[in-house]
């Protein structure tokens, strides 16, 4: 075990011992260990560009405030400001060594070959090229110093080791380190380096949002002084190596935090800072906790399917789990915010049935969440990679995607009751993903919002629905048109995004555009008459706007039983005309006997396209559609010459 480094390796010795080592020696620095800076100063009256203060002047306001002995302190100062500025403008040490050692020669700056303060100490025996400046910075504060870069890189280049414990500093020449930035820990300087336990010393007080979202560090433990920690989003998949997990400790004298098996807490357990991954199937947020930090949950693996919440919790700010069923005791705090964001929430009474989340109101049973979608390749790989670097398997990510995939669900029918009571709403966001086939009972009166049903192909919606909310039905691989219930009054938009509806109530059969603005979905529908805006859906043909099969909605249109007006169904057959020849052949493929009566009616069939009509129709083997056109066109030919009979040999004549 090191006793006096920052940085070394170490996999034998046990975390706690290590940590026990670092709180009882804190590492001291000289002011030629570390890189220091000052915070750019205004000048007297400025205040919308801070800079610099001309050098001399700092120079003698040094010197006269007595900070540091003019033949110490001071040229470690000057020749660090010299450092920061050359590596900012890309100029490398060793020539601007060269360039100060001739610049400085025979003057009290000169560099002897045994100052320890112009030459930094070398990081181990043997090791020339580290320096540990180029490794720390930090930067002058009010009450000590704020750490701005700790490059990790460099120090397991020195060290030969990409896996290494890390110790903060302390002080440098007797003044704390009472804050780390953001950028302390910047991507540059932890890429690629995993860091078995970060320790941050007493001395810290305050640490910088983000700061430690980029390093990849196991446990991460918080000295006795820490007063605020700013929000650490963490993301194990998205760090250098992957991390399979992420910890917390606090010191026991730390009178703001507190950790909990691996996750931090803050205010007495009120606060949950973290909640340490990985996770299980079901978790329950611990007792007492008031509010949960918009950092405390990691992202970057498996997240929970199930979430028992305590009555105590008032606010949940992130939002990692909120594809999760949340289980609330009735009326908290929680379950009033989490409900006006439309996470699925469920009582205490609520019931698993084939795969199913159930619930119960004063009206029956609700169902709260389907069974979950099934995993992707890219889910499956990410997840075998998180196991294995956490150790806990050693199936390789390659070999887990090669593996069969787990048996997908084909159909899921809802119950009509739950424990005797019937099944009468669909829930918010009950149904974001649903098997191929799904079916609704009659029992159920109202599917919320939200209710997606991605990798639904065939949906069977039962009489006695009444209302269908916004955003439900967005599959968009619908293998034939979806029947709406005569009984449906009210569909919200932005459901059946690129699907073909078709309505019971009237025979209409109406093209959905994924486009909300284009929605002619309405909330309450006329007598008579389904929830469907027909005027603004003829608008919408009639100005050529992206609908996902227009040639087909045009066709549908036409023919349809709620006819619309005369005017709009000339403009409509114009618009056919457009496109003539890819429309008879669509009309030989697909059409039914009453959609080429409609044709015939409003003009698009007549006796210039006749024969080339039939011919298609022949050749798609349509017997009715063809019989259908001969007979009328017999009818009318007869009507034609005035009642003459004809031979039976003319009647079948094209």
């Amino acid at each position: 075990m090191a006793s006096n480094v920052l940085v070394f390796e170490d996999e034998a010795t046990a975390i706690d011992d290590l940590i026990v080592d670092a709180v009882s020696r804190p590492r001291h620095l000289r002011a030629c260990d570390a890189d220091v800076r000052d915070a750019a100063r205004a000048r007297e009256g400025e205040v919308w560009s801070p800079q610099l203060l001309p050098y001399e002047e700092w120079v003698s306001s040094a010197r006269a405030d007595g900070r540091a002995p003019a033949n110490e302190m001071l040229p470690a100062q000057e020749i660090g400001l010299i450092y920061s500025g050359a590596r900012s403008m890309g100029i490398e040490r060793e020539e601007l060594d060269a360039v100060l050692d001739r610049a400085t020669a025979g003057s009290e700056l000169a560099r002897p070959e045994s100052s320890a303060v112009l030459a930094p100490r070398m990081f181990g025996e043997g090791e020339d090229g580290f320096h540990m400046r180029d490794a720390v910075a930090v930067r002058r504060e009010d009450d000590g110093y704020a750490l701005v870069g700790f490059d990790l890189k460099r120090f397991a280049r020195a060290l030969g080791s990409d896996h290494v414990v890390a110790v903060l500093p302390s002080s440098i020449e007797g003044v704390p380190i009472v804050r780390v930035t953001a950028e302390a820990f910047a991507r540059r300087f932890v890429q690629g380096i995993g860091v078995r336990l970060l320790v941050v010393p007493d001395t810290v007080k305050r640490i910088d949002a983000s700061a430690f979202s980029a390093v990849s560090v196991g446990l991460i433990h918080l000295g006795a002084s820490v007063e605020h920690v700013g929000d650490q989003p963490c993301d194990l998949a998205g760090v250098s190596p992957r991390l399979g997990s992420r910890a917390y400790s606090a010191d026991v004298r730390n009178a703001r935090y507190a950790s909990r098996d691996g996750s931090l807490f803050e205010n007495g357990g009120k606060r949950l800072v973290f909640a340490a991954p990985p996770y299980a199937e079901r978790m329950s947020v611990p007792e007492g906790v008031e509010e949960i930090g918009p950092a405390a949950l990691c992202a970057g693996c498996a997240q929970p399917n199930v979430v028992h919440a305590p009555a105590s919790l008032c606010r949940v700010a992130p939002r990692e789990w909120d594809d999760a069923v949340w289980v609330c005791p009735d009326e908290s705090a929680a379950s009033v915010a989490l409900r006006a964001r439309g996470v699925r929430l469920a009582s205490e009474r609520v019931v698993e049935h084939d795969e199913c989340f159930y619930d119960f109101d004063d009206e029956g049973a609700v169902l709260v969440a389907g069974p979950a979608a099934p995993k992707s390749i890219s889910q499956r790989f990410a997840e075998a990679a998180a196991v294995r670097h956490a150790g806990m398997g050693d199936i390789a990510p390659s070999a887990a995607i090669k593996a069969p995939a787990p048996p997908v669900r084909s159909s899921l029918r809802l119950p009509d009751e739950i424990e005797g009571r019937p099944l009468v709403r669909v829930g918010v966001r009950a149904l974001p993903y649903a098997p191929a086939t799904l079916v609704v009972p009659s029992t159920v009166r109202v599917i919320e919002r939200d209710n997606a049903c991605r990798g639904t192909k065939r949906l069977v919606l039962s009489e006695g629905l009444l209302a269908i909310g916004e955003h439900c039905f967005c599959s968009r691989s619908f293998s034939a048109p979806v029947p709406i219930p005569r009984s449906v009054k009210s569909i919200g938009q932005g459901c059946f995004e690129y699907a073909t509806c078709r309505f019971e109530r009237t025979g209409s059969v109406v093209h959905i555009s994924a486009d909300q603005l284009l929605s002619c979905f309405e909330e309450e529908s006329e007598e008579g008459l389904p929830p469907f805006d027909f005027a603004a859906y003829d608008d919408l043909l009639l100005s050529g706007k992206n609908l996902p099969d227009r040639l087909g909605a045009i066709i549908h249109r036409i023919a349809d039983p709620h006819a619309p007006e005369p005017s709009v169904r000339d403009a409509l057959v114009e618009r056919l005309r457009e496109r003539e020849k890819e429309a008879r052949q669509r009309i030989a493929r697909d059409g039914e006997r009453d959609e080429v009566a409609a044709l015939l009616a409003a003009g698009f069939i007549d006796e210039a396209s006749f024969d080339e009509q039939i011919e298609l129709l022949r050749s798609c083997n349509r017997t009715d559609c063809v019989l259908f056109l001969m007979e009328e066109h017999r009818r009318r030919r007869e009507a034609s010459s005035s009642g003459s009979r004809m031979s039976s040999r003319a009647r079948f004549a094209l």
